[in-house]
């Protein structure tokens, strides 16, 4: 059985938004001269820590915020991601500051044949999870 390509795109288009994520790095104030480089040996030790952290002080460079439009779960490999983000910005780590849920303007997906006439339509409306966090580094020794 062969299934038209025009079938398909509507199936497609909602797997690919159902699994939707994005890390979005809102740095304070303008970027400073030179490159940051993390304190870590890897992008694997860079923390995601529930508060600020207390034993050592800290500076923060920004915000991040997490969007996921799918079931709402942080899985263990969009967690790499915001580490693999954190530690090409030079950060040590981030601390969650807030969680919400947000709506999301319903996404109206819709196919056509080549003659103009519409196939199929599908309209999704769904609420996105935001969470943010905020970037910090330690400070050197020198610094404290």
């Amino acid at each position: 059985m062969i299934i038209p390509l025009s079938n398909i795109w509507p199936v497609l288009l909602l797997f690919c938004f159902s699994s939707c994520f994005s890390v979005e790095f809102v740095a304070d104030g303008a970027p400073k001269p030179g490159i940051l480089l993390s304190h870590r040996k890897g992008w694997e030790e860079v923390e995601i820590l529930k508060q600020a952290p207390r034993k050592r002080s800290y500076k923060t460079y920004g915000k991040v915020i997490v969007r996921n439009f799918g079931d709402g779960k942080i899985t263990k490999f969009y967690l790499e991601k915001i580490k693999k983000e954190l530690y090409e910005r030079g950060m040590d780590g981030m601390y969650l500051t807030n969680a919400v849920i947000v709506p999301v303007p319903p996404t109206i997906f819709q196919t056509g044949t080549a003659q103009g006439y519409t196939t199929n339509t599908s309209e999704i409306a769904r609420d996105a999870k935001v969470v943010e966090g905020t970037a910090f580094r330690f400070r050197d020794r020198e610094e404290e």
